[in-house]
């Protein structure tokens, strides 16, 4: 909370407001009617009050270089600067531990260095902090359609209006947003107007309130010092030489009196933080893959510990995929050396987005890999983003293994299968991992063939529905090569459906009625007679 601020200098006309400090008039000067007819905003959703949520991160250079380390902690108890280079260096940002010693971001480095004890020194990366912005967008697109990503400033807005009541209310939402994004890594201020511009000034402040109509907007800018508003430094200075400090006292004043003092981008400013003008901000629109990278603050040697900073890559992954409604079967992992880079493949049994489920194939997949040479920063990249998958209990084409509750179900459950299949892939190799298609022949024993290349579903391994002769027949339990039996006593078979394939061939003539008989240990077996010489065979077992 910004606390009241008061005029250090005497004032020939003193007036106090109905709520608040003492406000402070030029003299001469009549007062600024306190209610005015807001315009209407182009950001607004009919039959939804506009609320926008400003998301400031402004320790984005540390937070990526804590994202870098297994141990956070011990990182801040050293003394850590980011370094702009240039001409003059300046200090970017500053750990906790190097501002107990009185470092301060925009500080010269040699100053800084002045007062720390051999700190580490770190390159600012301008690149990585705009990419990071971006790729936060993207994830924030689960709480609003209109997402508005600032890099420059290393802030996020939102528009929040048409979700608070899917999220449970503005503050609930805030606290969805806030929670997120320390899941991720990140340090976040955040602040809720219904204007872009008092969401930053409130970000920027810890400002707790959430004014939701323009009278509350308008006590609440009141407390703020002028120095804290996005004002040119002259305006603010000719502003604060005549004695103003607060803006509830610069509101109180003619607008057309203002604008002949300080020019006309006063007032639109006045009217922005008001939500009196309209302030379009374009809508965030996330690329059409998904790549994400990130440096790594030293080598790492063994495959088993990228474990680590691979978790943050897939967290972030998956609140890019729900945010933008979408899925992957596929990704692919780049392990950056410095001379040259190691791909690793790796694909589930159907599609899914939860960063749990891919880090357990990650960990199986990489303890069968040997690294050729350390790694210094990782790539996750899927050119092929998927809508959700429908539910499907079928072997390989059930629901995404963990992306749905299991409560309930067993292991066995075939909603688990894709999760052992995936599982199998990453430790054997996705080419020692097949499934069996339909071919459409239907002929019991070429109906099937096994595939290993392509697991995903598609044109290329895609089951054929059953032909009229497979739906007559039936299909056994377990199937074989037909082997010669003896005939079975009358009366002891059940008909199934005669199958005729191959007439025109006499090599290929397979006319057969297919049927069901019990053999003497009381299990179900499948025959048919071959019509072209009149033998029975027994084709599998039903049961």
């Amino acid at each position: 909370m910004i606390p009241d601020a008061h005029p250090s200098q005497p004032a020939p006309a003193r007036d106090r407001g109905p709520s608040g400090p003492a406000l402070q008039l030029l003299p001469g000067l009549p007062e600024l009617p306190r209610d005015s007819a807001p315009a209407p905003s182009p950001n607004a959703a009919p039959g939804a009050p506009e609320c926008w949520l400003a998301i400031q991160l402004p320790h984005l250079a540390l937070d990526l270089q804590a994202r870098r380390h297994a141990d956070a902690d011990r990182l801040a108890q050293h003394p850590l600067l980011i370094v702009e280079r240039g001409e003059r260096p300046r200090v970017h940002a500053a750990n906790r531990a190097a501002r107990r010693a009185g470092a301060r971001p925009g500080m010269p480095l040699g100053d800084a260095l002045a007062l720390l004890d051999t700190p580490e020194l770190i390159e600012d990366d301008p690149v990585a902090r705009a990419r990071e912005i971006h790729q936060l967008a993207a994830a924030l697109l689960q709480f609003s359609d209109h997402v508005h990503p600032e890099p420059g400033a290393q802030r996020i807005l939102l528009e929040a209006g048409r979700s608070r009541r899917l999220f449970g209310g503005l503050p609930a939402l805030r606290q969805r947003v806030e929670a997120l994004l320390r899941e991720l890594g990140f340090q976040p201020r955040t602040g809720m107007a219904r204007s872009p511009a008092a969401a930053r000034l409130f970000a920027t402040h810890r400002h707790p309130e959430i004014p939701e109509d323009r009278d509350a907007l308008r006590r609440s800018l009141a407390r703020f010092p002028l120095g804290t508003l996005p004002l040119p430094a002259t305006t603010r200075e000719a502003l604060q030489a005549t004695g103003l400090r607060v803006f509830g006292e610069l509101l109180r004043l003619p607008r057309a009196e203002l604008a002949r003092r300080h020019g006309p981008d006063l007032l639109q400013t006045i009217d922005r933080l008001l939500g009196d003008a309209c302030e379009t901000l374009p809508r965030f629109v996330p690329p059409a893959t998904l790549e994400l990278t990130l440096r790594l603050d030293h080598e790492i040697r063994a495959s088993t510990a990228l474990v680590f900073p691979l978790r943050r890559l897939l967290q972030q992954a998956e609140q890019q995929l729900r945010g933008r409604a979408l899925s992957l079967q596929g990704m692919q992992l780049d392990l950056q050396h410095r001379e040259d880079t190691t791909r690793l493949n790796l694909e589930r049994g159907q599609p899914g987005i939860r960063a749990a489920d891919w880090l357990s194939l990650w960990q199986t997949r990489l303890e069968r890999e040997t690294l050729q040479a350390p790694v210094i920063g990782l790539r996750l990249h899927s050119a092929e983003l998927l809508e959700p998958p429908a539910t499907d209990d079928g072997l390989l084409t059930g629901d995404p293994a963990g992306d749905h509750d299991d409560a309930g179900h067993g292991a066995g459950h075939p909603r688990h299968l894709p999760a052992v299949l995936a599982r199998l892939r990453a430790r054997l190799g996705a080419q020692q991992v097949g499934r069996l298609v339909n071919r459409g022949t239907p002929a019991p024993e070429d109906a099937q063939e096994p595939v290993f290349a392509a697991m995903r579903p598609g044109p290329d391994t895609a089951t054929h529905p059953p032909s009229p002769a497979q739906q007559a027949c039936g299909t056994a339990l377990w199937v074989h090569a037909p082997e010669p039996v003896p005939a079975p006593r009358s009366g002891d078979t059940q008909p199934l459906g005669r199958l005729e394939n191959g007439w025109w061939d006499r090599e290929n003539d397979r006319r057969r009625d297919y049927a069901l008989t019990r053999d003497v240990r009381g299990r179900w077996i499948w025959l048919f007679r071959c019509l072209r010489n009149g033998g029975w065979f027994r084709q599998g077992y039903w049961g």
